[in-house]
């Protein structure tokens, strides 16, 4: 064994010196072993990233039209951008914002089990999609969690956040100092459901937020559920929550990750992260001009990217 890690360490080294010396002779090898340490030589390693993958097509789109007034197809693994509209156009994003709430609220070290008591203040300012419950009705933090990136339910989102007993100011202070740390230029929130049009990116900066959030086994997991089902635990009422992701029961897409958005201001956009053959695609679309447009859009994207590269 001796052997073997001075023989490394002479070749890492450049040391000039016979391997059969250092096999026969373990003093010569401890002598060798100190001079190297003493040598204080610096050994510079390039990192290599995965190769990205190679085109194969002259065509640079899908042959059908997207309508989303910016997006991005990114190869997960090298990095790679594969197809780009507009990247850099910073707007609205509406219910992406979801997928920043929840990485917050998971860093918080939350209780799944703990049983949480819907206020007024889970109300306010909420419009669009809810979660039919009541003032004063008790559920679970997991049926909020679940009910904020299935079915996008906004008083879900806001009750989630109420459960953590931050401020909700505090709240989306950290969501920002969360964008800090991605070194995000174009990046902001000023609310935690995305009902705020003033929460902004652009979808080349939130395509590393979305994958960053399709990493937590959490978030996956409520992502690829095609709908969440729970009872209320004082009232039993049944509650089905249908995930707002149409393409999920799509047999040619394998989804890490999705999550949808529409607000006026942003249009409809949708970030996922699909699978094939091992192969990672990141497809992030803003302002897109209809629900069925997003989807349809992200397969077209999705198939063309596959069918115009070739990975090694």
């Amino acid at each position: 064994m001796l052997f073997f890690l001075i023989s490394f360490l002479l070749s890492l080294y450049n040391f000039d010196y016979p391997s059969d010396l250092v096999a026969r002779d373990n003093t010569f090898a401890l002598q060798m072993t100190k001079q190297i340490i003493n040598n204080r030589q610096s050994v510079s390693f390039q990192i290599y990233r995965p190769l990205p993958p190679l085109k194969n097509s002259f065509s640079n789109s899908p042959t059908l039209e997207i309508t989303a007034h910016s997006g991005i197809v990114i190869d997960k693994m090298s990095g790679e951008i594969l197809w780009q509209k507009n990247p850099e156009d910073v707007s609205s994003i509406a219910s992406l914002t979801k997928l920043m709430t929840a990485i917050v609220f998971l860093e918080t070290g939350p209780d799944f089990e703990k049983e949480y008591v819907m206020t007024k203040e889970d109300e306010v300012g909420i419009t669009d999609s809810r979660l039919q419950v009541k003032t004063g009705e008790k559920l679970k933090v997991k049926d909020l969690f679940y009910s904020s990136l299935v079915g996008s339910a906004n008083n879900a989102t806001l009750a989630l956040v109420h459960s953590t007993g931050l401020p909700e100011e505090v709240f989306i202070i950290r969501m920002n100092e969360k964008v800090h740390q991605f070194g995000l230029a174009h990046t902001y929130f000023l609310d935690v459901t995305g009902l705020a049009p003033e929460n902004k990116s652009n979808t080349l900066e939130y395509s590393r937020i979305a994958n960053y959030a399709f990493q937590n086994s959490k978030i996956r997991e409520a992502a690829n559920l095609p709908e969440y089902t729970f009872e209320t635990i004082d009232r039993k009422v049944k509650h089905v929550i249908k995930n707002t992701n149409q393409l999920l029961i799509d047999p040619d897409l394998h989804f890490i990750g999705a999550k949808t958005g529409y607000l006026e201001e942003a249009g409809y956009t949708f970030a996922c992260e699909a699978e094939e053959n091992g192969h990672e695609i990141m497809i992030v679309l803003f302002g897109s001009e209809s629900d069925c447009n997003r989807f349809r859009e992200a397969k077209a994207l999705f198939t063309w990217t596959l069918q115009s590269y070739t990975w090694l």
